[in-house]
C-alpha cells in the first residue's frame, strides 16, 4: 500500500536505535567543525572594557582574508552604511565592536561548513535558503524597530545549522527523515523527531552553545519552528520564524519537492506585523540576494 508522507510518519517507529545521542552527535561535530581562532580573539577584545578601536582594527587587519571579507560586508546590503568604507578602522568606528563581531561570524561560518563534503543534500540550496532567511530577518527586524537590526542577519544564517550537522554526520538517517517529511516548513523538523529522537533545532542550539555563541542565537536555533511568548528572546525567535517561512516562498523545493509555509499566529502577535509585510520583504530580500550570496559564497552566484 502506498502511504502519504504524513501517514508514514505515524506508522514508522520512533527514534532509530542507530541514531547517536544528541550530546554525542554535537561533541563529534564540535571536534570536526570549530570556529576560527580569529573569531574568539575578536570576541575577547570586544568583551575587554580596556580595548580600543585601534587594537580591534589591528587584529582584524592581521588577517588579510578577513579584512577583505569585512570591507566587502560593510559595503554590502547586509551592513551597508550609505557611504563607501575603505579601511577597517573606519568600519570599527562606524559600526562598533559587537556588529563587527557579527560580521566576522557571518562571513566565517559559511566557509567553516563549506569545507565539509556534501552528503544528503546539495549544500548550495541550503545556503541559498539561509541567506534568503538572513535578508528577510533583517527586513522584518527593521519593521519591528529592533535595535541593531543587522544582528538578525546572523540569526537567519545560523537558524538551520543543525541540519548541516545531521546531513554531514548522519546522512543515511537524514535522508530517511526527508523521505518521511511532510511538504511544509516544519516537515523535516517533525520527521527528524521520529528518526533521531531530536531535531536539527536542538542540534543547532547545542552546537552554538558549544561554540560559546550568544544565548539569543541559541534560542533562535532551538525555537524557530515553534515560537514562544515567554522567552526573553521571543521577538528574535518570532522574526526568524517568519523569515524562514518567507525564505521558503522564495526557494520552494530547496530540500523537499514542495514546501508549504506554516506561520504561527503567535509570531504575528509577538512582532505586531501582519501578512501585508510578506510581499515587500520578499521583494527586498530577492533584490539583494545575489550580492549577499557573492559576499558569503564568492563565485557561487549565477552569472
Amino acid at each position: 500500500m502506498n502511504h502519504s508522507p504524513s501517514s508514514r510518519i505515524q506508522a514508522d517507529p520512533p527514534a532509530s536505535s542507530q541514531a547517536p545521542e544528541l550530546a554525542e552527535l554535537v561533541r563529534g561535530a564540535h571536534r570536526v567543525v570549530s570556529l576560527p581562532e580569529v573569531y574568539y580573539r575578536v570576541q575577547e577584545l570586544i568583551d575587554d572594557p580596556r580595548h580600543n578601536s585601534a587594537t580591534l582594527a589591528r587584529l582584524i587587519e592581521s588577517d588579510s582574508g578577513l579584512t577583505a571579507r569585512l570591507l566587502k560586508a560593510v559595503n554590502s546590503p547586509l551592513y551597508g552604511l550609505g557611504r563607501r568604507v575603505d579601511r577597517v578602522s573606519q568600519a570599527v568606528g562606524l559600526l562598533g565592536g559587537h556588529i563587527l563581531r557579527d560580521i566576522v561570524l557571518a562571513t566565517t561560518i559559511v566557509r567553516t561548513f563549506g569545507k565539509l563534503p556534501p552528503q544528503a543534500v546539495d549544500l548550495s540550496t541550503f545556503w541559498h535558503h539561509s541567506i534568503y532567511c538572513a535578508l528577510a530577518a533583517q527586513q522584518l527586524a527593521r519593521r519591528c524597530h529592533v535595535l541593531h537590526s543587522e544582528r538578525m542577519a546572523v540569526a537567519g544564517i545560523l537558524h538551520d545549522i543543525g541540519q548541516l550537522v545531521l546531513y554531514r554526520f548522519q546522512p543515511a538517517a537524514s535522508a530517511q527523515a526527508l523521505v518521511l517529511a511532510e511538504p511544509a516548513d516544519d516537515g523535516a523538523y517533525r520527521a527528524e523527531r521520529r528518526v533521531f529522537g531530536y531535531t536539527h533545532a536542538e542540534v543547532g542550539a547545542e552546537l552554538l552553545k558549544a561554540w560559546g555563541l550568544p544565548e539569543s542565537l541559541q534560542a533562535v536555533a532551538l525555537h524557530h519552528h515553534e515560537p514562544l511568548a515567554e522567552s526573553p528572546h521571543a521577538l528574535d525567535i518570532a522574526i526568524v520564524h517568519l523569515a524562514n517561512a518567507i525564505a521558503n516562498r522564495l526557494e520552494p523545493g530547496r530540500i523537499l519537492p514542495r514546501c508549504e509555509s506554516r506561520i504561527s499566529p503567535l509570531a504575528w502577535e509577538i512582532t505586531g506585523l501582519d501578512e501585508a509585510v510578506i510581499e515587500p520583504v520578499l521583494a527586498e530580500a530577492n533584490s539583494h540576494f545575489l550580492e549577499t550570496l557573492d559576499l558569503l559564497l564568492p563565485g557561487r552566484a549565477p552569472r
